[in-house]
C-alpha cells in the first residue's frame, strides 16, 4: 500500500502568502510538506527517502521582473538545478501567471506539471502532488531494478573475462599445433615486445640496435622513413608486431613527422618518439598535432638509461595491445551481454 505522499516546497523568498496557504491546505489534506529555500537542503531531504522521493514544487512567482526572456531563462535553471541535484524528482511549478512560453520552458527543463496558484486550488494541487508522487515511487523502483541488473552484470562481466582470458589462452595455445603448414604462428601474448627504430646515422642506428636487443627489445632498425614505410607491409605480413616508434625528426627524404605519420595510417595509435638534436618550438607543436608522445635529445646523454627507458616503455605498450585484444575477442564472443549492459540506464 502506498504512503500519503510528501513534498518539499523550494521558495527562495520565502513561503509566503498564496504559497503559505497552499502549505497548509496540503498538510491539512495529510500530505507532509517541508518548506526550504535552498536546493542542496531539499536534496538532503529528498536522500532520506530513496524509495518514494518526495515531490519538490519549485516556487517561479517571484519571474515577472526582467523581460520575458529573462523569465524563461531564471525559471529553466531553477528547475535544472533541481533536476541535477535530485534525478529521481519530477518537479512541479508553481507561478502565479500561467504564461504558455514559462509552461513551454519549466516542461523542457525538466517539470513534470505546472501549477498557476491564480488559477488552481487546493484539490487540483493535490491531484497532481499525488499523481507525481506516485510517477516518482515508479521511476524509483526502476532506477532500482535497473541498478541491480548492472551490478549484477558487472560481476558476471569480472568473472567473464576472467574465465575468457583463460578459455583464449588455452585456444591461442592450442592453435600453434594447428597450422597447415606446420609452423609454429606467433601470438601477440608470446611475443616479445618491438620497436621500430629511424636513424640516419648508421653506427647510431646499429648500436641502439643491439642494445635494444640484448633488453629484450625486438627491434627494427632503418636509415630513412621511406625504407621504413616500404618495408612496414612485408613485416606486418610476416607477423611482426610494433609497440613503439623512435624516429629522428631530421632524416633524408621524408622527415621524421612525416614518417609517424605514415607508419600511423597502417599502425593507428603507434607511440612514437622523435629524436633530435635542435631546440624547434614550431617542430613540438607539430609533434603534439600528431600525437608524438615524446623527444629524445642528441647526443644521448646516457645510452643505457635511454635504452633501459625505450625498453620499460616497450614492454607497457605490449601489455595495452595484450589487453586490447583480449577485450576484443571477449566483447565479439559476448556480444549481446555487453548490449544488454550498455541498454540499461546509467546511475545518475
Amino acid at each position: 500500500m502506498t504512503s500519503d505522499p510528501t513534498a518539499i516546497v523550494l521558495a527562495p523568498d520565502g513561503v509566503l502568502g498564496s504559497l503559505q496557504q497552499l502549505v497548509e491546505r496540503l498538510s491539512a489534506a495529510n500530505i507532509r510538506v517541508d518548506a526550504v529555500d535552498e536546493v542542496g537542503v531539499a536534496a538532503q531531504i529528498a536522500s532520506r527517502t530513496p524509495f518514494a522521493p518526495p515531490v519538490v514544487l519549485v516556487d517561479l512567482r517571484g519571474l515577472g521582473q526582467g523581460s520575458e526572456l529573462e523569465d524563461i531563462q531564471v525559471a529553466a535553471e531553477r528547475l535544472r538545478k533541481v533536476v541535477h541535484a535530485m534525478p529521481l524528482v519530477q518537479p512541479i511549478a508553481i507561478t502565479g501567471h500561467a504564461d504558455a512560453r514559462i509552461v513551454v520552458a519549466c516542461i523542457r527543463a525538466g517539470a513534470a506539471d505546472v501549477l498557476d496558484m491564480n488559477l488552481e486550488g487546493t484539490a487540483a494541487a493535490r491531484a497532481v502532488v499525488t499523481r507525481v508522487y506516485l510517477k516518482q515511487i515508479v521511476g524509483a523502483g526502476h532506477a532500482r531494478t535497473a541498478a541491480t541488473l548492472r551490478a549484477m552484470i558487472e560481476d558476471m562481466l569480472k568473472d567473464l573475462i576472467l574465465t575468457e582470458r583463460r578459455s583464449i589462452d588455452l585456444e591461442d595455445r592450442l592453435a600453434q599445433f594447428e597450422s597447415v603448414t606446420g609452423e609454429v604462428r606467433e601470438l601477440v601474448d608470446q611475443r616479445p615486445p618491438s620497436m621500430l627504430l629511424v636513424e640516419p646515422a648508421l653506427d647510431i642506428a646499429k648500436d641502439l640496435a643491439d642494445r635494444l636487443e640484448q633488453a629484450g627489445v625486438v627491434t627494427y632498425a632503418f636509415v630513412a622513413g621511406e625504407d621504413a614505410t616500404r618495408e612496414l607491409d612485408g613485416l606486418l605480413a610476416s607477423g611482426a608486431g610494433f609497440d613503439l616508434a623512435l624516429i629522428a625528426a631530421q632524416l633524408p627524404g621524408i622527415d621524421g613527422l612525416e614518417t609517424v605519420r605514415r607508419l600511423r595510417d597502417r599502425l593507428p595509435g603507434l607511440p612514437a618518439f622523435l629524436v633530435t638534436s635542435v631546440h624547434d618550438a614550431d617542430l613540438a607543436a607539430r609533434a603534439a598535432d600528431l600525437g608524438v608522445v615524446g623527444f629524445v635529445q642528441k647526443p644521448l646523454p646516457d645510452l643505457e638509461e635511454v635504452v633501459s627507458r625505450l625498453a620499460q616503455l616497450a614492454h607497457d605498450a605490449l601489455e595495452r595491445t595484450r589487453e586490447q585484444l583480449y577485450l576484443q575477442r571477449i566483447k565479439a564472443r559476448h556480444e549481446r551481454v555487453l548490449a544488454r549492459y550498455r541498454s540499461l540506464p546509467r546511475e545518475q
